[in-house]
């Protein structure tokens, strides 16, 4: 269903409402989208009730012609209100690689709405500031070639090694194809530019303050963010990191049998009585 949320029409679906199951916010990454993860409902509602949004200018929520919109602060406080205002909490909030950023400023600014946290290829930021600018001149330069030629984009942009992969299966390669080509270039331009790695505020220093649950997972062909999420988890009392053996940066669509055990644990074992 769609519904406004400071001022976007916003597209979120509660797939399942088990009075007896506790409820899980699933929230994708870059140019992704609720689709991408179609595969993961039947398995997931057999202990929670799935809900899936898209994120600001992806899928079918709405965008914007000015990229500050897209901004960390605007973003979380979109999802905190929808959080707040239609789903039962405390939730589990699940984020992946861009929406793993947004649940982590998200269940650091409300940490009463989240009952457990699970990020996914994802991070805390950039902390030196000459590697935040690079950072931000590449999302830029990258902003320009979306806008410019988008198809020629989503080629390169699916030849980056972390998305190097023997496991994923021919569907999902299709299932992500479609989802990607069908997003709005202006829009992906400016999520890059408002809300780009180099544009994310670093709370490396506030990761103690996270006092519920937290499961880290990464694949171990994913060394950059397997580097990182050990940093997390060694920053984070209450963190557990798992690393998933013959996987890159999305696995939860590489390892998807070993990624929904694992997730079951979490929740099972964090579920308030």
């Amino acid at each position: 269903m769609k519904i406004k949320v400071r001022g976007i029409q916003y597209f979120y679906q509660i797939h399942q409402q088990n009075k007896d199951l506790p409820y899980l916010v699933l929230l994708h990454g870059f140019m992704g989208s609720s689709q991408s993860f179609k595969e993961l409902i039947p398995s997931l509602s057999t202990f929670c009730n799935p809900i899936t949004i898209d994120l600001l200018g992806h899928g079918e929520t709405d965008g914007s012609e000015m990229h500050y919109r897209f901004a960390s602060r605007e973003q979380t406080a979109d999802i905190i209100k929808l959080i707040s205002e239609q789903f039962q909490y405390p939730l589990f909030l699940y984020g992946y690689s861009m929406g793993g950023r947004l649940a982590l400023q998200i269940a650091l600014q409300r940490p009463d709405l989240i009952q457990g946290l699970i990020l996914e290829s994802t991070t805390f930021g950039i902390e030196n500031e000459q590697e935040r600018q690079a950072r931000q001149v590449l999302d830029a330069q990258r902003a320009d070639s979306i806008s410019g030629n988008f198809d020629q984009f989503l080629k390169e942009w699916e030849l980056l090694p972390i998305f190097d992969s023997n496991s994923l299966q021919k569907e999902a390669k299709i299932l992500i194809k479609e989802i990607q080509k069908n997003q709005t270039p202006l829009w992906i331009s400016n999520s890059l530019l408002g809300f780009g790695t180099g544009n994310m505020p670093c709370v490396k220093n506030e990761l103690d303050k996270l006092a519920m649950p937290v499961q880290l997972f990464a694949g171990e062909n994913d060394q950059k963010f397997t580097n990182v999420m050990a940093t997390m988890q060694n920053r984070i009392s209450n963190a557990i990191l798992k690393i998933f053996e013959n996987a890159n940066h999305r696995v939860h669509i590489e390892q998807i049998e070993e990624f929904v055990k694992s997730l079951k644990k979490f929740i099972l074992t964090n579920t308030l009585s």
